[in-house]
């Protein structure tokens, strides 16, 4: 039933690469799994509790996935809070809150947000990724600063994983804490 759900409801959703130069992006399905499943029709709002798991061009673990979407059944933004992880190649970002935005193709983190990608990090405030662009804007709150941490050596930095190894190894990660 969630992955029927998530059929009917998310057709629209990607977190896709960019475009090459005329051409439209290949948009994948994406499959969300969770404990449980809330759907609101009239709120257009479907609701993920529990062990959730979304997954597309990356993979985003949290406890709790509201999916908003409008009358076109298209997704506006989804809203994912506690012990979110997302996974892409070898960049991983944390938060307690994350909320990803379908017209702006954004993912805004928040609650002690930070980017590692091998073995660099930038922590703040609020880090807002650009999905599209592959860009990030990190800030810092009252009082606070932005913190970035550069290793030189980069020996270590894992090859960028493809296919269904990519796939397991990200949905493995869903499954050990933050």
């Amino acid at each position: 039933m969630v992955a029927l759900a998530a059929a009917l409801i998310c057709p629209s959703l990607s977190f896709s690469k960019e475009p090459e130069h005329g051409k439209e992006a290949v948009r994948k399905p994406i499959t969300v799994t969770s404990d449980s499943m809330e759907a609101y029709n009239k709120k257009n709002l479907v609701i993920f509790k529990g062990n959730v798991e979304a997954i597309e061009d990356f993979t985003l673990c949290s406890d709790e996935l509201d999916v908003h979407y409008d009358d076109a059944r298209q997704v506006n933004d989804i809203e994912a809070r506690g012990n979110v992880r997302i996974f892409q190649d070898d960049r991983t970002a944390t938060s307690r809150e994350a909320v990803f935005s379908n017209k702006e193709r954004t993912i805004v983190l928040t609650g002690d947000p930070q980017v590692k990608q091998c073995k660099d990090t930038v922590k703040g405030d609020k880090i807002t990724i650009y999905v599209d662009q592959k860009n990030a804007l990190v800030e810092k709150g009252s009082g606070g600063q932005v913190q970035a941490v550069i290793m030189p050596d980069k020996k270590d930095c894992p090859e960028e994983k493809r296919g269904a190894e990519k796939v397991n190894s990200e949905e493995a990660r869903c499954k050990k804490p933050r």
